[in-house]
């Protein structure tokens, strides 16, 4: 018998996680599945924070990638190559509101940022996501007796 417990709330891409905790076997269908899939993609929504052309423009968006990791660590942007344009985009959203409220948060930051559809990896969107191996739960009657 698998057991998983799951508690789910409003998701948002932005940094909350969800956490399962199931049987070694549920861990081993979510890998192959994973694995199976880690190409795959999803229409969603992206943020672009930077669009040039010309002989400098990759360094300039390296730079603009670099310099909005050390602003937003925690999220993740790509470099991409659209020619003839050199772009910097940033965010896995599944939804135009939800890039939305990332974007209003960046304006002040980045004014010439915008909205864009793109395609996300899957394998991107899973990383919200923690597996707890079963040997490591701790049981309820364990964390009472360690209470006292």
């Amino acid at each position: 018998m698998i057991t998983m417990f799951c508690f789910l709330s409003a998701l948002s891409f932005m940094g909350d996680t969800v956490t399962f905790v199931a049987d070694d076997r549920v861990n081993m269908l979510i890998e192959k599945h994973v694995e199976y899939n880690k190409t795959a993609a999803v229409n969603g929504f992206r943020i672009n924070i930077y669009s040039e052309s010309g002989n400098h423009s990759r360094s300039g968006a390296m730079a603009a990638q670099s310099a909005f990791a050390e602003l937003f660590p925690e999220m993740k942007s790509y470099v991409s190559f659209e020619e003839p344009y050199f772009k910097v985009k940033i965010g896995n959203f599944r939804t135009r509101l939800e890039a939305s409220v990332a974007l209003d948060s960046l304006k002040a930051t980045y004014p010439q940022a915008y909205v864009v559809k793109d395609a996300l990896n899957v394998k991107d969107l899973l990383g919200i996501i923690t597996i707890i191996p079963e040997e490591e739960i701790i049981e309820e009657s364990e964390i009472e007796e360690g209470v006292e």
